[in-house]
C-alpha cells in the first residue's frame, strides 16, 4: 500500500469511523436467522471469483473452506482464481493479478 492510499483510507475512516463496518461484521449471524431465503438465490450472469489465499474470511467456519465452491448458487460460473499469499483486500494486496484475472473473465464474455 502506498503513502496515498494509506492517507486515503485514514481521511475515509476518519470521517466516517469503524462503526458501520465494524457492526457489518457483527451482524453476519443474523443474516441466516433473518434472511435464510438469500441462501437459495442464484446468482445469473455471468461470474467468477477473486480472492487471497490467506484472506481470513476463507476460515470463518472452523473446519470450513468457504472458498471450496465459489460458483455453487451461479448458473453462469466462468472460474475462480485464488492468489497465493494474499489476503482480504485483494485488489490492494495483488491489483496486477487482479487486473489479469479479470480480464481473463472478461475474454470469456465474448
Amino acid at each position: 500500500m502506498t503513502e496515498d492510499d494509506l492517507d486515503y483510507y485514514t481521511a475515509a475512516f476518519q470521517k466516517g469511523g469503524f462503526r458501520g463496518p465494524l457492526n457489518r461484521y457483527r451482524a453476519q449471524g443474523l443474516d441466516w436467522e433473518r434472511l435464510p431465503q438469500l441462501s437459495r438465490l442464484q446468482v445469473h450472469q455471468p461470474s467468477c471469483f477473486i480472492a487471497g489465499t490467506l484472506d481470513p474470511v476463507r476460515t470463518f467456519i472452523p473446519g470450513a473452506d468457504l472458498y471450496a465452491a465459489p460458483g455453487a448458487n451461479c448458473t453462469d460460473f466462468r472460474g475462480s482464481t485464488l492468489i497465493e499469499g494474499k489476503g482480504h483486500w485483494i485488489q490492494q494486496e495483488a491489483p496486477g493479478d487482479v487486473n489479469r484475472a479479470l480480464l481473463s473473465f472478461l475474454t470469456t464474455l465474448g
